[in-house]
């Protein structure tokens, strides 16, 4: 009896190694990770100094390019403003990547970051044309959506 036992031990333990073994082999190459987007000092100091602006209602509009003008008005400024600020003081600036729309002026550029306060966050959507003024900033509380009002979100874990 003992010996059956053991010999059940011996041909399961043969069996969960021989199914590990065939498990573990791979038919394709492990996939390597995506590089992680480098920022840009220039570009995280803008965004930093704009997203504490919009916060405090102070926009200095001629960093603006013309055709953001007209958007910036003072009611949307003020409205921006109020929302922004129930997120608390501004703690950090992650880049999260850059961003292309076919609706940029020629020789634009786009970045995202995820702009860290006390109470929550906001990724802030920036983009500039080729002369270097803002040709789009806008604020979203998720990735995913389009048409978004800030709002306080958790902090990350």
């Amino acid at each position: 009896m003992r010996f059956a036992a053991a010999a059940a031990a011996i041909v399961i333990s043969l069996l969960f190694a021989a199914s590990m073994a065939t498990g573990a082999a791979r038919s394709h190459a492990t996939p390597t990770p995506s590089p992680t987007p480098v920022a840009d000092p220039a570009m995280t100091k803008l965004a930093t100094q704009q997203f504490v602006a919009w916060q405090a209602g102070i926009i200095n509009k001629h960093l603006y390019a013309d055709q953001v003008l007209a958007k910036l008005t003072d009611e949307r400024i003020a409205d921006t403003s109020r929302a922004l600020g129930q997120l608390g003081a501004f703690t950090d600036a992650v880049f999260i990547g850059p961003w292309a729309d076919p609706s940029f002026p020629a020789g634009a550029r786009g970045y995202i970051y995820q702009m860290r306060c006390v109470e929550g966050n906001v990724y802030l959507w920036l983009a500039i044309d080729a002369t270097g003024k803002i040709a789009t900033i806008f604020f979203h509380n998720r990735l995913d959506v389009e048409t978004v009002t800030a709002s306080p979100s958790p902090p990350p874990p």
